[in-house]
């Protein structure tokens, strides 16, 4: 009996100590985004957003107004000269908008998103048109 306790209060101890270092790397930066866009397949709605660092390798971004959100694999990694600001960069083709980067403000290392099949094909169909794609920035506080 007492070696079940104490087992027990030893898987309960190194599980803490565990989680801990993992909250701890939780990084969170918000957005407003007024405008309805896609990431990767997903569409997403107009509101305000939160971009959670779960691990070195995966964000997840969350709609705090509908509660629902997206896990996102970090592939790309783009890079700056300099330090930029915490900011999500979006391509606009009409009324379209993709995300394309997410900038935390903490480094000079930014997570770039690869084109979805989705926003390929839109990206075909504007480049037959006049009006070439606009990149749009929200800042994130």
């Amino acid at each position: 009996m007492k070696r079940n306790i104490y087992g027990a209060l030893a898987i309960l101890g190194v599980a803490l100590m565990v989680s801990v270092p993992l909250v701890q790397a939780q990084s969170r930066v918000k957005a407003d985004v007024p405008f309805a866009f896609s990431l990767q397949d997903k569409s997403m709605p107009a509101g305000n957003y939160e971009v959670i660092a779960l691990s070195d390798r995966v964000l997840e971004v969350w709609n705090l107004d509908s509660q629902h959100g997206q896990l996102l694999i970090k592939q790309i990694a783009t890079q700056s000269s300099k330090a930029q600001n915490a900011k999500l960069v979006f391509h606009k083709y009409g009324d379209q908008y993709f995300l394309s980067e997410i900038w935390d403000g903490r480094s000079d290392t930014g997570t770039g998103i690869a084109e979805s099949s989705r926003e390929k094909e839109v990206k075909m169909a504007a480049n037959a048109a006049p009006n070439a794609p606009e990149t749009v920035v929200v800042a994130m506080k």
